[in-house]
């Protein structure tokens, strides 16, 4: 499994350790569904370690996961986590579709883009 990063900063160890928490949180979250683990991961790194600081949560979603075989998506800020289960496959939403998602459920729209582009084959 491979966490993908929104942007390529080197994080320190105690922020990648904080990353490990929220997969584990998700994970955690999966099993209770019991749903197919995800295969897409994206961290924002500016969520977790800003100028030296390690960011213990956050008020924006910093960790999103995607299961393409159930199409549910995981969100967490590092204190609390959601799921999202779509009708369509990430990939087919539209530009202004997943715009309008990430608007309404309060997710950075580039994470999502992001997220749905590592999605495409």
């Amino acid at each position: 499994m491979k966490v993908h990063h929104l942007t390529d900063r080197p994080l320190s160890s105690k922020a990648g350790d904080l990353i490990q928490f929220d997969v584990d949180s998700i994970r955690q979250v999966v099993a209770a569904r019991h749903g197919k683990q995800p295969e897409l991961w994206l961290a924002d790194p500016d969520q977790y370690e800003q100028n030296g600081r390690i960011l213990r949560d956050s008020t924006t979603p910093r960790l999103l996961a995607y299961s393409r075989e159930s199409r549910t998506l995981y969100v967490t800020d590092g204190c609390n986590s959601c799921t999202h289960q779509l009708d369509v496959n990430l990939t087919a939403l539209t530009a202004d579709e997943l715009l309008l998602f990430a608007e309404k459920n309060k997710i950075s729209s580039e994470m999502l883009k992001t997220l749905a582009a590592h999605c495409s084959p």
